[in-house]
């Protein structure tokens, strides 16, 4: 089944690990082999979200080859572009310009930034420039996405880098003094219940910033953010950590200083 489900056309770029992490998850619920199936299938169409994706992906790499990325004020626009591209980062364009002053007012300055389940964010990197010159490293389990990010970064900042890891599923440490969950930590819970803060709790992140959507796809409000708020509150209460909130008319952040 894995074998198979790693093979799919529909599943080739998501990292095996995922698949791997899912199968076995799922198969503690059922023993029938269609049913598994299934389950694995339906939850690897929520966990890819590949719907969220609005431009093809052909078009989107065309676009970085060919792209004038020397001038800083032509990069900016066609970032825009790109950003359009995806759901939740086309969300965030009324806010860019003010996004990274609003969440570097949360933290302390970093010198290392982990942007996890990164997908397009990368393409936000003219905007993280003007307030911060933190290394900057991407991941996300979607090779689609980090072959995207790795052809500009290559192009546009050499310094920075997106990995094909999944940090749910392989369970290997994310070094950074900040790392950014933005609009995936209730992805993570749908996931698998606990998943978002387990992770939260074994970063080796002097800060995480958490951010959630205000309205939910259909336009109305994004109920499920103040449960999710509050469960990082609780969480940092018990371990003593700091916590703090800003808001955007189209996104909330929160900080958790770890220490």
């Amino acid at each position: 089944m894995i074998a198979r489900l790693t093979s799919a056309a529909k599943y080739r770029d998501i990292h095996p690990e995922t698949i791997v992490d899912l199968v076995r998850r799922e198969g503690r619920g059922t023993g029938d082999a269609a049913e598994l199936e299934r389950r694995v299938r339906a939850r690897l169409h929520k966990v890819a979200a590949l719907h969220l994706l609005t431009a093809r992906p052909p078009a989107l790499r065309r676009a970085i080859d060919r792209a004038d990325l020397d001038d800083p004020q032509v990069r900016r626009d066609w970032c825009r572009q790109m950003l359009g591209g995806h759901f939740s980062t086309a969300e965030r364009l009324p806010d860019l310009d003010d996004f990274y002053p609003v969440l570097f007012g949360l933290v302390p300055p970093p010198r290392t930034v982990a942007d996890i389940a990164c997908a397009l964010n990368p393409f936000t990197l003219p905007w993280l420039r003007q307030v911060s010159d933190a290394q900057y490293v991407g991941y996300d389990f979607n090779a689609l996405f980090v072959a995207l990010g790795n052809a500009f970064l290559g192009r546009a900042y050499p310094e920075c880098e997106i990995r094909h890891e999944d940090v749910l599923a392989d369970g290997r440490p994310v070094s950074a003094d900040l790392a950014l969950l933005l609009k995936t930590y209730h992805c993570m819970e749908g996931r698998r219940t606990g998943a978002g803060q387990a992770l939260i709790d074994r970063l080796h992140c002097r800060d995480v910033v958490v951010s959630f959507p205000t309205r939910a796809m259909n336009g109305r409000a994004a109920v499920f953010v103040s449960r999710h708020v509050e469960e990082l509150s609780e969480l940092a209460r018990g371990r003593g950590w700091r916590f703090s909130r800003a808001s955007l008319a189209s996104e909330e952040l929160v900080a958790i200083h770890k220490g």
